[in-house]
């Protein structure tokens, strides 16, 4: 009989970017080998909806910016706990781990960092909301039979305030990435812009801590007339969304909701002069792990979460210096023959660390390990199994 996994913490599938792109990729790799369920939010996943070998459990939740995660995560572990069948939970986000608790009085529990909220920027969360998640850590941690980590940087953090042992797993890649170039070209022909000929930038969200705004200012510093793509989503960014607006004014800058059809965006990608990642805070970031599986020249902010990912394999600029990446953008475009040469390197490097197969087979260890810990528990303990 297979291991029943169960998802929790996700918005649902199909993803769009972030944790949900996790989840996908090793859900769908594994569930040839396991009895696989994700919780999905009944508005984010639609309802034909369909997976080969993985059940989607849609939830009906509250309207809000902060109810509608908040009320996923609490109906999807009442539901998990009084309805579900399964030998192991794999929670995702410290932010969600406040259910575990009760989730523990059935379950064996693996859970997931993306992005370790005590290290995030002071002025991402208000000193309440800082307290409420620095308490989320210790459910995370002690409650959780295998708390995991997709930063080397989270897992040494947590080591050092808790010395404690955390398992780390980065995210992944395809190895063999699908491009519609087609798409892409037509995307090109749409705004006047031609291959080779343009500046990207691209986050899920468009939040401070991204670094768009440092890229406009770099621009404008360079009085740049090479155009920018910025594509992201500025639904919930008002008061940011303006500032770059701002800083986008009298340039050519073209903003772009975001892009879901992952092919038409790699094929985007791909045309691009330089792809540019300013974010002055990072988990693991899928986007820069996907851009470098594609060859793009980029240039990053040298946060130690981009090194220790992409290591010597790409240009870096000093973290939020405005002048050091204008500086870098017109070094990357007057010297592309040497950006380009770092493409085959970089592209090896990333297929041998992080593609998506490799990463699995590390949740399947995890899974494994933690499931065969239960039953040789309830092998001492006649009455005692998995539920």
């Amino acid at each position: 009989m297979k291991t029943r996994v169960a998802y929790l913490g996700v918005k649902g599938l199909p993803s769009k970017s972030g944790t949900e792109r996790v989840i996908e990729a090793v859900a769908t790799r594994l569930a040839h080998e396991f009895d696989i369920t994700v919780y999905c939010g009944a508005d984010y996943t639609p309802a034909e909806t369909h997976y080969e070998g993985i059940r989607l459990i849609r939830i009906q939740t509250l309207k809000g910016k902060h109810l509608k995660p908040v009320s996923l995560n609490i109906l999807s572990a009442l539901h998990a706990f009084f309805f579900g069948r399964f030998d192991l939970i794999h929670m995702n986000g410290v932010e969600n781990c406040f259910t575990l608790p009760l989730l523990k009085l059935r379950y064996r529990i693996i859970s997931t960092s993306h992005g370790n909220p005590g290290r995030l920027p002071a002025n991402k969360w208000n000193s309440f909301d800082r307290f409420v998640l620095r308490l989320m850590e210790y459910p995370f941690l002690y409650v959780s039979d295998c708390p995991t980590v997709v930063s080397p940087m989270d897992r040494d953090d947590f080591k050092d305030r808790y010395k404690k042992e955390i398992a780390y797993i980065p995210n992944g890649v395809d190895v063999e990435p699908q491009i519609d170039q087609e798409a892409a070209l037509q995307f090109l022909e749409d705004f006047r812009l031609v291959p080779n000929g343009f500046l990207l930038f691209i986050a899920g969200r468009m939040i401070e801590r991204k670094g768009c705004h440092l890229l406009l200012e770099a621009v404008n510093e360079l009085a740049l007339d090479m155009p920018v793509v910025v594509i992201g989503d500025m639904e919930h960014a008002s008061i940011y969304g303006q500032k770059l607006r701002q800083l986008a004014e009298n340039r050519n800058v073209i903003f772009i909701p975001p892009i879901e059809e992952r092919p038409k965006l790699f094929g985007i990608m791909a045309l691009c002069k330089l792809f540019i990642f300013p974010s002055t805070s990072e988990g693991m970031s899928m986007i820069l792990l996907e851009a470098a599986s594609l060859g793009v020249p980029m240039i990053c902010s040298d946060i130690p979460e981009n090194k220790a990912v992409l290591g010597d394999h790409v240009t870096y600029f000093r973290s939020e210096s405005v002048a050091d990446l204008a500086e870098k953008i017109l070094w990357g475009i007057k010297n592309g023959e040497k950006l380009s040469a770092l493409e085959g390197p970089l592209k090896e490097w990333v297929e041998e660390n992080f593609s998506w197969d490799r990463i699995a087979l590390q949740y399947e260890h995890i899974y494994d390990q933690v499931s065969h810990r239960e039953e040789a528990s309830s092998k001492k303990q006649p009455g005692k199994g998995s539920l």
